[in-house]
């Protein structure tokens, strides 16, 4: 499974200035194949400095050239990066083909209006058993069970509370902030309560000519958005939505992101679905 978290982490760097053009490009290029974006594979160091040049400057045009920038990898504090004089956030993708949000548990529960926990019990529960097999040397074929009766439960505990059609009022809020970058917990459930989001974030993805681009994914403010699938496919349990007038559609799916240290120092990697459960959000 790939992990873009370190490209992302170096990116955000170089964008800030904490690490240089030339020291970035050189991290990036010893990064595994795999775990590069597709922006950056099998582009040599040179064209690597050339690329974050062009991304520095892209950036900097939104803003004026005395813009400065700060960056957290802490999603719980906000955006990918803020502008220090302007204090407007901005959201990073690594390219069109990326997730849209990484949501913590607590706030699908709000938006799915799980009263009673039970994705934290599915999602947590799943991670402590496979824990405790992986250390016991059970085998991957029964932490794949494990990982399939996870997802059972899950598509169960979707198929029974959100019904095909209109969705719920926090439900529409959820995907229509992630649609407009309102991606972390608390400004989703500020701004339910609060019709007045502010300032919105500057939404932006790496492009290979340009280094930035623009990009706008959000529903139109004048149609309902519906729920059109809950669905256990051959991988995993999720809940697809869609713009009744637009067609913009969104999936909403359970990631499991990182690998594990076990008690003897064994390393596993994140496919055993053994750490930092969560969900991702995908808007077309």
């Amino acid at each position: 499974m790939p992990d873009f978290d370190h490209f992302e982490r170096i990116f955000k760097s170089v964008m800030t200035g904490e690490l240089s053009v030339e020291d970035g490009a050189r991290q990036i290029s010893l990064l595994n194949e795999e775990n590069k974006v597709r922006v950056v594979k099998d582009r040599s160091e040179n064209e690597l400095c050339e690329y974050l040049r062009r991304a520095i400057h892209a950036l900097r045009s939104f803003f004026g050239p005395t813009a400065s920038f700060t960056s957290s990898d802490n999603n719980r504090l906000g955006k990918d990066l803020s502008e220090t004089h302007s204090a407007r956030e901005i959201e990073l993708k690594s390219g069109s083909a990326m997730t849209d949000a990484n949501s913590g548990l607590a706030i699908v529960s709000w938006a799915l209006e799980d009263s009673n926990n039970e994705i934290k019990r599915i999602m947590k529960g799943g991670v402590d058993e496979r824990r405790k097999m992986l250390s016991g040397g059970r085998s991957l074929a029964e932490v794949e069970v494990s990982k399939s009766q996870s997802m059972d439960s899950l598509a169960h505990f979707l198929q029974r509370t959100v019904p095909i059609g209109p969705a719920s009022a926090r439900l529409e809020h959820y995907f229509r902030s992630i649609s407009v970058g309102l991606t972390n917990g608390a400004e989703i459930r500020r701004t339910f309560e609060n019709s007045n989001p502010g300032s919105l974030p500057l939404l932006l993805e790496a492009d290979w000519e340009s280094g930035l681009q623009l990009y706008e994914k959000a529903f139109r403010p004048d149609e309902r958005i519906l729920v059109v699938e809950v669905e256990r496919n051959s991988q995993r349990a999720q809940l697809v939505v869609c713009g009744e007038l637009s067609g913009r559609t969104a999936v909403l799916y359970p990631n499991f992101k990182n690998g594990w240290t076990g008690p003897d120092g064994t390393r596993y990697a994140a496919s055993n679905w053994i750490k930092s459960a969560c969900f991702h959000v995908w808007v077309h």
